[in-house]
């Protein structure tokens, strides 16, 4: 009795072994390279991710990196107990092919995250549905050029002067010396945003400039509302190293600083929307559509709204009750704000350390806007800057403000040759700042093998604009022309920024408007000079986003 008794207990403690190792531990994906160490622990690649960002202040580009010593560009980590291995995209053709023509095998990412805790009725924070499209339908117009032209550039450029004239005080009280401005761009950023998307001023930077000429700290509504979304992107920290992210967002949410800040934000919201609201209904009397009073991205809804609503013979709905309405105009203020912001700044640390391109932008801004003012805003967007638009798009590729971006196959698939089960979430490097692993191009997607034969059948390492990818170099954006000119290359290397496809960035269109009203203002006003070493580290702080630890500038009247 005592023989079958002890192989029975044996039996179950492998079983009970075997069980546990099934549902704790990591289990692998075949043929897909991964940290040997991280699969023989509960928390897999946690520890060694926390390691990391301790040790560097960020995590996604350096474990990125893991590619090179895998020789493969896909690998494998382990996140959470209970989920599936997420799958580490480092190849920017793939990712582009990925992003762009495999949307039917791959959808955006909506596990538990900042969005779907902050906005989830947001376009942003859910799976492409029928509803989805209706709802990005709707606010297409508020990305069409016509309006952003029309409504928006204002108020971009009127943010961009008060940056301007903030940066002339600092100059004066700065004494020659270099200054933080990583605040700055981040209340010109808001300051353009907010007004874009609600109509209203928050005047932010000149907030900063009553402080500096008055030396008194003083308490605003911008102020207030700034505070609330960096509040944001100070939680992304909430989710690293979180074994169980739902339980994580379950008690920030009952956290008492994000209790205060989300009325905050929610009473501001409901009283801009029943303002704008009141006056629609004095203006809107049926004789037009009213397109004419649209000072923001709301109005333009919001009126939309109204108007279908006396169409229909319907009472006029209460927009404060419009769920999905309210988030969507949250996510243009937290996309919004802080991706300009960190762009910016790393712009401005670029600049500084390469002074022969810095010459060139300015120079090439004063011969497209000659005279001793700064051009207005008409004349600003209107007119093409070729070296601008490299410099901007060489900053974007370098900066890798949003370095991943995270897709879900939606059904079984392949990468690479390797089998991707439905339900594995792929993590997506979006910069292009080494080349990645080779693999043979018969393991790659039939859409990207047709893609590279319709491009000319060269593959993107090869060129010479894709060397010295460690190097600010705007003039890799150009090419020479039939006629023998040299022209400004949008296509000269994959720009997987914006992400892209159906899911790409729905902002795109307004992010590229305020860096190009921002740069060209401040370049065309300030020469940015030379700053010691100790104030021009380029370590990364990630959060949601990769700003710099340091931006400090030594100004200049240009």
């Amino acid at each position: 009795m005592e023989l079958p008794f002890i192989v029975g207990g044996v039996f179950a403690v492998f079983l009970l072994r075997a069980l546990i190792k099934r549902l704790f531990y990591p289990l692998p994906l075949p043929g897909i390279p991964y940290d040997k160490e991280s699969a023989k622990r509960i928390t897999g690649d946690l520890p060694s991710i926390a390691a990391t960002y301790k040790e560097l202040t960020e995590w996604s580009l350096p474990i990125g990196r893991r590619s090179l010593k895998y020789g493969s560009p896909v690998h494998q980590l382990f996140m959470n107990p209970f989920t599936k291995p997420y799958v580490m995209l480092d190849d920017p053709r793939e990712a582009a092919d990925l992003l762009l023509r495999r949307t039917k095998e791959f959808d955006k990412s909506t596990s538990v995250g900042v969005w779907q805790t902050f906005i989830p009725y947001s376009t942003i924070a859910q799976k492409t549905t029928p509803e989805w499209k209706v709802q990005r339908k709707t606010w297409q117009d508020s990305m069409h050029p016509d309006f952003l032209r029309r409504v928006v550039a204002k108020h971009i450029y009127a943010a961009a002067k008060d940056l301007t004239r903030l940066w002339e005080v600092r100059n004066m009280k700065s004494n020659g010396l270099p200054v933080d401005v990583s605040g700055d761009f981040s209340y010109a950023a808001l300051d353009a945003i907010w007004t874009a998307t609600f109509g209203e001023r928050l005047d932010l930077a000149n907030a900063q400039i009553q402080m500096l000429e008055t030396g008194k700290r003083i308490q605003t509504k911008g102020l207030d509302m700034h505070s609330t979304v960096q509040y944001i992107n100070d939680l992304a920290n909430t989710w690293r190293g979180s074994l169980w992210p739902a339980l994580t967002r379950w008690r920030m949410q009952r956290n008492s600083n994000y209790l205060r800040y989300m009325e905050l934000k929610d009473r501001e919201i409901d009283r801009i929307l029943l303002d704008a609201s009141a006056r629609f209904q004095k203006i809107l009397d049926g004789s037009s559509d009213g397109e004419e009073h649209d000072t923001c991205a709301m109005d333009l809804i919001l009126r939309r709204n109204m108007l279908a609503a006396q169409k229909a013979g319907k009472p006029i709905p209460d927009p404060t009750k419009d769920q999905r309405m309210r988030d969507e105009l949250l996510l243009f203020i937290y996309a919004g704000h802080d991706t300009t912001s960190t762009t910016l700044q790393w712009f401005v640390k670029y600049m500084t350390n390469n002074q022969e391109a810095q010459s060139k932008l300015r120079n090439a801004l004063k011969t497209a806007f000659p005279g001793d003012s700064l051009p207005d805003v008409a004349d600003l967007i209107s007119k093409d800057v070729p070296y601008l638009n490299a410099t901007i798009e060489e900053t974007l590729r370098c900066a890798g403000t949003a370095g991943r971006t995270v897709r879900v196959a939606t059904t079984d698939t392949e990468l690479f040759g390797h089998k991707i089960p439905a339900g594995t979430e792929v993590v997506v490097l979006t910069t292009v700042h080494w080349h990645p692993p080779q693999v043979a191009e018969e393991l790659r997607s039939p859409s990207s093998r047709a893609a590279l034969e319709k491009s000319g059948g060269v593959h993107w390492t090869l060129k010479p604009n894709a060397q010295d990818l460690d190097k600010f170099a705007p003039e890799r954006w150009f090419k020479i022309d039939e006629a023998g000119n040299e022209v400004f290359d949008s296509a000269a290397l994959f720009q997987n920024s914006f992400g892209g496809g159906t899911r790409g960035c729905f902002g795109r269109r307004l992010a590229m408007m305020e860096l190009r009203i921002m740069i060209t203002l401040i370049v065309m006003s300030f020469k940015f000079l030379p700053v010691p070493p100790e104030l021009n580290s380029f370590q990364v702080t990630e959060e949601l986003l990769r700003p710099p630890r340091q931006c400090f500038l030594k100004l200049e009247a240009a």
